[in-house]
């Protein structure tokens, strides 16, 4: 039992951690950006796909969708005619 404690106490000290160092690098994608353009979610529009259309610089899309989700505020999901802010050209 102790052993199992201190392995999920480690592995949220990781997760921790993680995203302590990803958020400079999501809020340098947010400045990267001009965020001028709204996009309107259709059936079976995905966060993924809408970050390799907007990626010309080839960043992880992982990055473009963590912005794209902390401009909008929005969770993971999306939904049908949900109006985004993204990335112009």
């Amino acid at each position: 039992m102790r052993t199992f404690t201190i392995s999920i106490l480690f592995i949220s000290l990781l997760l921790v951690g993680f995203w302590n160092v990803s958020r400079p690098v999501v809020d340098n994608c947010i400045e990267e950006f001009e965020w001028n353009r709204t996009y309107q979610v259709r059936r079976g529009d995905t966060l993924w796909e809408l970050a390799e259309e907007i990626n010309s610089a080839k960043e992880d899309p992982r990055i473009i969708i963590a912005a794209i989700k902390k401009v909008n505020d929005i969770g993971s999901s999306l939904k049908i005619n949900q109006k985004l802010i993204i990335p112009g050209n």
